[in-house]
């Protein structure tokens, strides 16, 4: 139950920074805010400050701030509706971007304490084919198909590459050096294939990271997870992986607490994997997303001229209608899965 509640509170941790985004830069930018909410669903808490509600809500699967003339008519010169273009695009934008920089924070955070990856081997997974070619831990992999290697990630790079037009029963070959023998040694490994990844099962042993090693691993990190989540949704475009494969919000908690057993490293790093989704997930240019708001405002700036409201409001109502039926569905699988 505690495992449960933290990971509530965590997901609802997401949610209120992307929201404060947005909170904030509307207040700056002189956009009346009607309500600050974490939740869906009744208000189990309000408070009156000024002229915004702050609530939170029974349903811990989102939460909103309600901009004066946002979603519909108004004459308030204050609102949403009514504020330059620019304003607009910022507040929009601060939402997913609070999560970017969170996730970078986090990254700096478990780079700091865990350490960055080096060359060597750390450890194997289960039935690593690395491991099963003759490879040890300590073995600093120096050659991937011939090619120099300067990084960690630069071996699950290379080996993808190789496959993407060859049989995943041919081998590859790795060349390591070996510190115990003082030599070069090289196999020829056949990897394995998962969910359209190749690997051969090796783990990079870590080093520790100065602080600006840190901070830079924590940009480098949130760029590699927005890279990886683009490269996830392709997968779903040409069917490599299954719609069924996605978790919702209650996915979502669940692996939140999976991940506080394995300790809090493993916690914050898949928070701040979550937090990269967010930020990238709603800067797509889907209805009742930020990303739709973002495009027209986009074509304000440009053109002059406001997107037709009422056609706005209709495209948002099916928009977010489909997006919530895909989250039902998605949320019944994994309830399913819980049993």
């Amino acid at each position: 139950m505690i495992k449960i509640l933290i990971a509530i509170f965590m997901f609802l941790f997401l949610i209120l920074i992307h929201e404060f985004g947005h909170f904030i830069v509307a207040k700056l930018s002189g956009i009346k805010v009607n309500e600050f909410a974490i939740g869906m669903g009744p208000a189990i808490f309000t408070k009156q400050k000024g002229e915004t509600l702050y609530s939170l809500r029974a349903i811990p699967m989102g939460g909103y701030c309600a901009m004066e003339g946002e979603d519909d008519e108004s004459n308030d010169p204050r609102s949403y509706d009514r504020a330059r273009p620019i304003n607009k695009f910022l507040t929009i934008l601060a939402g997913p971007v609070m999560n970017l920089l969170l996730a970078s924070i986090i990254f700096f955070i478990v780079g700091l304490n865990t350490g960055i990856t080096t060359t060597s081997i750390g450890n194997f997974t289960d039935n690593s084919p690395a491991k099963e070619a003759g490879m040890e831990v300590g073995d600093e992999i120096i050659e991937v198909n011939h090619t120099k290697i300067e990084n960690f990630p630069e071996i699950s790079q290379i080996v993808n590459e190789y496959y993407k037009d060859k049989d995943i029963s041919e081998p590859i070959e790795v060349k390591v050096y070996r510190e115990s023998s003082n030599e070069e040694m090289t196999f020829d490994i056949k990897p394995q294939k998962e969910n359209g990844n190749v690997f051969f099962g090796v783990e990079s042993k870590l080093r520790k990271a100065s602080f600006f090693e840190a901070i830079k691993l924590g940009f480098i990190e949130t760029g590699k997870n927005i890279a990886l989540i683009f490269i996830i949704l392709g997968r779903l475009f040409t069917g490599e992986i299954a719609v069924s494969a996605l978790s919702g919000p209650v996915g979502v908690v669940k692996e939140l607490g999976n991940q506080a057993q394995n300790g809090l490293m493993s916690l914050l790093y898949f928070l701040g994997y979550i937090s990269v989704n967010l930020g990238v997930f709603n800067l797509l240019p889907i209805p009742a997303l930020d990303g739709s708001k973002l495009v027209s405002s986009i074509y304000e700036m440009i053109t002059g001229k406001r997107i037709n409201k009422k056609l706005e409001e209709k495209v948002t109502i099916v928009g977010f209608v489909l997006l919530i039926g895909l989250i039902i569905l998605i949320s019944i699988k994994d309830i399913i899965s819980l049993f």
